[in-house]
């Protein structure tokens, strides 16, 4: 079903309207011609985030003829990469329909997360800005699509989700922006935050607490506190603990187990309410070993949150 909206200058609630009866649409295109202005077409789809609510990185523009996507400030698309993403949603569908009405799973799937069929697992990626998130994020995927670069401010501004599949596990990654930072207004957070879970809905969702190997900062102290009140109080048992920088540990001839030993008292006390869920993940290498450890971690727990529920 495709929805074709009136132009944006006309003044009515219609856009509202439309997407009021259909809230999750699979993709929303922002049709540009010959000649747009970068800044005119950022600015209206700001206007598109005011009216609909739905974050600007949802609006996918789509381009002109001879046009090619480049470092615009918005996510843009040829024809062709357009087709080949309504691939994707359609692949995705079939997919998640296959599931929902074939025999039950194998052995080795219900091992996987107790006793609970599934269409996807969420891997939700939460933690101060500048430990990265989204670097991380990256690796699980195994190609670069959040952005990611050194920065003085914060470069994840919007939640953001990817698809992929790992060991026949569909999976969600979740990249957030800094949602703990005591200096962001309470309204930004809370936009934050619930679009977060819009993201993962009430599908099985893992949380994964993302921190630098070789830093540990005030604003981390209580952070167990802030997804408490933000998640629930069951957050601790859907925790997993990344840590970034493994090269750090290399460097200094250490393993994960010896850095866990010595840690911070406050380090330490996260890492036991989380029941000493920990990875390391070096986000400048191509192993694939890193992430496995993580699926495993993560299969660990939907077994343990199977078995609760």
């Amino acid at each position: 079903m495709f929805i074709c909206t009136p132009d944006l200058g006309t003044p009515c609630d219609d856009i509202s309207e439309f997407l009021s009866k259909n809230p999750h649409p699979d993709m929303c295109l922002f049709v540009v011609k010959k000649g747009f202005s970068t800044e005119q077409i950022w600015q209206q789809i700001h206007v598109l985030n005011e009216k609909t609510g739905k974050p600007t990185e949802e609006f996918k523009v789509v381009l002109p003829l001879g046009y090619e996507p480049k470092d615009f400030p918005f996510k843009s698309f040829t024809l062709e990469q357009l087709f080949n993403e309504l691939d994707k949603v359609i692949e995705l569908k079939q997919t998640t329909y296959t599931r929902s009405i074939s025999s039950p799973q194998s052995e080795d799937q219900l091992d996987r997360i107790g006793k609970h069929t599934y269409t996807t697992v969420n891997v939700v990626l939460l933690g101060l800005a500048g430990t990265g998130k989204s670097a991380s994020g990256n690796t699980i995927l195994g190609r670069k699509h959040f952005v990611s670069k050194p920065s003085s401010n914060p470069v994840t501004t919007e939640c953001q989700a990817e698809e992929t599949e790992i060991n026949d596990l569909h999976v969600r990654v979740i990249d957030t922006p800094d949602m703990f930072d005591d200096e962001t207004e309470p309204s930004v957070r809370d936009k934050h935050v619930k679009r977060c879970k819009e993201l993962y809905e009430s599908e099985l969702c893992v949380f994964v607490l993302v921190m630098h190997v070789s830093r540990f900062t005030d604003g981390e102290r209580d952070i167990l506190k802030k997804l408490e009140n933000t998640f629930g109080t069951k957050v601790k048992e859907q925790t997993v603990i990344l840590f970034t920088r493994g090269d750090d540990l290399e460097e200094a001839d250490m393993t994960l187990e010896d850095f866990l030993h010595s840690c911070q008292p406050g380090l330490k006390e996260i890492i036991e309410k989380c029941n000493n869920r920990c990875v390391l993940f070096e986000n400048r290498s191509s192993s694939s070993d890193q992430v496995e450890k993580l699926m495993n971690t993560v299969s660990t727990v939907l077994k343990k949150t199977a078995k609760i529920d």
